[in-house]
């Protein structure tokens, strides 16, 4: 049944598959948030270097080659739900190897194997954007990513707390198998409980012939890129460029302050759980502004920020500093993600969606000291996974080469952002 066919119960734009996105995002931040921010120092205690920290997250980056135009492909063509259960599943199962990892070139196949069947990911965007008003996308995405923000802000708070308690092996086996229990739960709930919005299924996917599906999916990815207009092929650029810069710097936040400030593994939570507050309270009203007064208008002055916030880090000296980081980063955060997520979903047609969201990834812009990727896809993978080795080598010559290397990207992007994004003039619903 679509999305549009019955009525769905809920408060508000948050009902029918956005709710249930929702709750499901809800129990993912309250559990895998946990160990998350503290996977670097956990490859180091398992004899890693920063440059085999690198490796692990590059190999991460190198897997979504493999099946990212399948999930984008199958999505466009025979629809979203069924794919995204099934492959929840498996990314549930991937939680297993990082839990009992003997040392870090595990976590490295571990990382690769996660990314894999994390091909589904970006359908979970589509499904979001098909299940939202047009010109209220905006709200609609800040309040995907603040209701579950609200309840995951403990998480690494609480991951902090563990480590420093119990240590970081005994913390990150105990987190991350309540990682596995909580995916077959958010895999049972997405099952059961979404419902399609592809409105016309052209056709019924056949998995008995694989090699020929990919092959199909492959060359719906490089037609897909063929169709592009102007207004994605901007975003896709963009998008380019600041995952390489990000990613850099990205796992190196939490080993700069762990092993540089002082930091210990509680403190570094609990910073997270502030960004996590100032986060719920702004994301909203951020979301609404930017549906009311267009995206463009905000999202470059918060970019133009971007570049001083590593610069920031590497002086900030200690609580109070790294404090009034967080706060200054997860106030831009709140109008960057879901700005630039509308944006993407506001220039596609519904009937592409699945394959430009593979191909070109969520829309997702911002910078976090939790070092986090998201909004993965296939034109990204290779720059990401080119930086997180980089970022690996760089630290080992000065840990603070990747942070003023990060800086100087991202004024590109936001130079790039200035001159060449636009607000659409025909919104997609």
């Amino acid at each position: 049944m679509m999305q549009s066919e019955k009525q769905e119960w809920g408060i508000g734009i948050l009902r029918g598959n956005l709710l249930w996105l929702v709750v499901c995002q809800c129990i993912w931040m309250f559990t895998t948030s946990i160990p998350r921010p503290y996977l670097s120092i956990y490859i180091t205690t398992l004899g890693g270097t920063p440059t085999d920290i690198g490796l692990v997250n590059s190999a991460s980056a190198i897997a979504g080659l493999f099946l990212y135009p399948l999930g984008g492909y199958i999505a466009d063509k025979s629809g979203r739900v069924k794919l995204v259960g099934v492959a929840t599943i498996l990314y549930a199962v991937s939680f297993i190897p990082f839990a009992y990892a003997p040392n870090w070139e595990t976590l490295a196949l571990a990382s690769f194997f996660q990314n894999l069947v994390l091909f589904y990911s970006p359908i979970l965007t589509v499904i979001q954007a098909d299940s939202m008003p047009a010109g209220k996308r905006g709200t609609g995405f800040a309040i995907a990513l603040t209701v579950p923000g609200a309840l995951g802000i403990l998480s690494p708070y609480i991951g902090g707390y563990l480590v420093d308690s119990i240590g970081i092996i005994p913390a990150m086996r105990l987190t991350y198998m309540v990682g596995f229990g909580a995916g077959i739960l958010v895999a049972l709930i997405r099952m059961y409980k979404l419902t399609e919005t592809l409105q016309t299924r052209s056709e019924d996917i056949s998995y008995r012939n694989f090699p020929r599906l990919l092959r199909e999916s492959y060359s719906s990815f490089l037609e897909t890129l063929r169709w592009m207009p102007a207004p994605i092929r901007i975003l896709a650029v963009m998008q380019a460029i600041q995952i390489f810069f990000n990613g850099i710097a990205g796992p190196y936040w939490i080993l700069y302050a762990y092993e540089s400030l002082g930091v210990s593994a509680t403190t570094w939570g609990l910073l997270s759980l502030i960004s996590g507050l100032v986060r719920m309270l702004v994301a909203i009203p951020a979301g609404s502004i930017m549906d009311k007064y267009g995206r463009r208008r905000l999202l470059i002055p918060f970019m133009a920020l971007t570049p001083l916030m590593p610069l920031y880090f590497l002086v900030s000296g200690g609580f109070n500093g790294l404090v009034a980081l967080v706060v200054v980063m997860a106030a831009v955060n709140s109008f960057l993600m879901p700005g630039f997520q509308s944006l993407l979903a506001d220039y596609t047609t519904r009937e592409r969606r699945g394959r430009v969201t593979s191909a070109i990834g969520a829309g997702n812009f911002f910078v976090d000291i939790r070092g986090s990727a998201w909004g993965a896809g296939m034109i990204l993978f290779i720059p990401s996974a080119i930086a997180q080795s980089l970022g690996g080598v760089l630290y080992e010559i000065d840990p603070g080469i990747p942070f003023v290397t990060m800086s100087a990207g991202m004024c590109i992007v936001v130079i790039w952002a200035f001159f060449k994004v636009r607000d659409p003039e025909i919104i997609y619903g």
